[in-house]
């Protein structure tokens, strides 16, 4: 695309100008719809021996890198991750909720994918707590990278989809013409 008037003193500056201009697909998505609804969580009483050995037993649920932390009353008080659960300088009498370095950093489900990576970079997690919008704040899931990086291949499948049925649509035409 040639530069506009609006866009040839910059392109002047040396400042690359887009060609096209598109919408950021993660500014229209919400989190609320990439997120994991099916939470495994953690409670600030837990003894870390208890948490331990139940990660020792290989169930699904024990395999994630991360868990928030809820204490008694449901609030979200942090995450944790794997790596410090299998820390061996923490004793296994600890309880889950002294480990807790930070408060949580989360993201409200009405928000969008792009919200939630600035939050990730701004924070260098690889994770954040989803909370409901109206107080007091409800855990309803989790949002990873992985969860983000889903959302982005599901918008190459289906642009890469909508390509092959107009090159279907032109290569038809072009027979019967």
């Amino acid at each position: 695309m040639r530069n506009t008037i609006m866009t040839e003193k910059i392109a002047r500056r040396g400042v690359r100008v887009p060609g096209e201009y598109a919408a950021d697909h993660l500014e229209l998505v919400p989190v609320g719809d990439a997120c994991s609804r099916e939470v495994v969580t953690l409670q600030t009483r837990d003894e870390l021996g208890r948490v331990r050995h139940w990660m020792a037993s290989g169930t699904a649920d024990a395999q994630h890198q991360g868990y928030p932390v809820i204490d008694d009353t449901g609030r979200v008080r942090g995450v944790i991750t794997r790596r410090d659960l299998l820390d061996p300088s923490h004793p296994n009498i600890r309880r889950i909720g002294d480990m807790l370095v930070r408060p949580p950093v989360v993201v409200q489900e009405d928000h969008s994918l792009r919200e939630a990576a600035d939050h990730m970079v701004e924070n260098d997690i690889g994770r954040l707590v989803v909370v409901g919008a109206a107080e007091p704040h409800p855990l309803v899931g989790i949002l990873t990278r992985g969860d983000l990086l889903a959302a982005h291949a599901r918008r190459l499948k289906e642009a890469h989809q909508a390509g092959r049925h107009i090159r279907l649509r032109d290569s038809l035409r072009r027979r019967r013409g």
